[in-house]
């Protein structure tokens, strides 16, 4: 019989690609949402989709939760909870998404629950590998991450160089440590597939989409106006060093690592056309 992964957020980003890489690799999974009966629940064909997963005769856990503008979400609270009933249940392994450079993040004010969540699978004897990615490729088709009225939009430094990751790429590192617990046990591991500069952004954008996309650098103290749990997060992307992954390293482990412009001609480029695209007027009745 296939091995049983139990994937907790199996209709979000990261739940959702890891359950995907899992079934087309010949898994059994045991998706967890809140809703079974939802349309993106009913999308992954061949899962088992639960509120409330058991653990028994589970060989391996996706563990992922929503951050600190969740609301009602107490992630050190769920991390922990998973961590311990992985490690009552003897399951094989456990790979949980934390955050890029949780730990120093942590000593600076954010991602401080990421970090208290490391800290616990470290005293707990579980077999676990923990996945730092950087900031997803996919962000951009949200426009509060900067692409919006046809023009990249970002409190990132023009010289700030982000580190970036496809949701895919998630999933395949997640399959490897599933695979190989021994090689991944212990590990942290720093997730990214490129790093460019906010104006190198726009480029690739540009040139995937055929689209002018000119890049606008928004100053901090006006985003802070508005969001200022963002703000802080882009002061320290412009303050910190973000080598923080090892890309070659990466793609030696996994050599289909996408870099963005390989991310935008696969995945991106045709949705963010379309959010590009120039709307047509509507017009009223006279």
């Amino acid at each position: 019989m296939s091995r049983l992964a139990v994937v907790f957020g199996a209709t979000g980003q990261q739940g959702g690609a890891v359950a995907r890489r899992l079934l087309a690799d010949g898994w059994r999974v045991r998706g967890v949402t809140r809703d079974p009966s939802s349309a993106k629940a009913r999308a992954l064909a061949g899962a088992e989709m639960v509120v409330s997963p058991s653990f028994e005769g589970v060989d391996a856990v996706f563990s992922v939760h929503p951050g600190p503008l969740a609301p009602g979400e107490d992630e050190f609270a769920d991390g922990k909870a998973i961590a311990d009933a992985a490690h009552e249940h003897g399951v094989g392994h456990l790979v949980h998404s934390s955050g890029q450079l949780a730990d120093r993040l942590a000593a600076l004010g954010l991602q401080q629950d990421k970090w208290r969540v490391e800290q616990y699978l470290a005293t707990l004897g579980v077999s676990a590998t923990v996945l730092r990615p950087s900031s997803f490729m996919e962000n951009y088709f949200n426009p509060l991450f900067g692409l919006s009225d046809g023009t990249l939009r970002t409190a990132l430094n023009p010289d700030t160089r982000q580190q970036l990751i496809a949701l895919d790429d998630i999933a395949a590192f997640t399959a490897l440590a599933f695979t190989d617990p021994a090689t991944y046990r212990g590990q942290t591991i720093e997730l990214a597939g490129d790093a460019l500069t906010p104006p190198e952004i726009a480029a690739a954008v540009s040139a995937a989409t055929g689209l002018p996309v000119p890049y606008e650098h928004l100053a901090i103290e006006d985003l802070r106006k508005v969001n200022p749990r963002f703000a802080a997060g882009y002061e320290v992307m412009n303050s910190l060093a973000q080598a923080s992954a090892d890309i070659p390293a990466l793609r030696r482990r996994h050599p289909g690592l996408m870099t963005f412009a390989t991310w935008l001609e696969r995945t991106g480029a045709p949705r963010i056309k379309a959010l590009l695209a120039p709307q047509p007027a509507a017009h009223g009745r006279a």
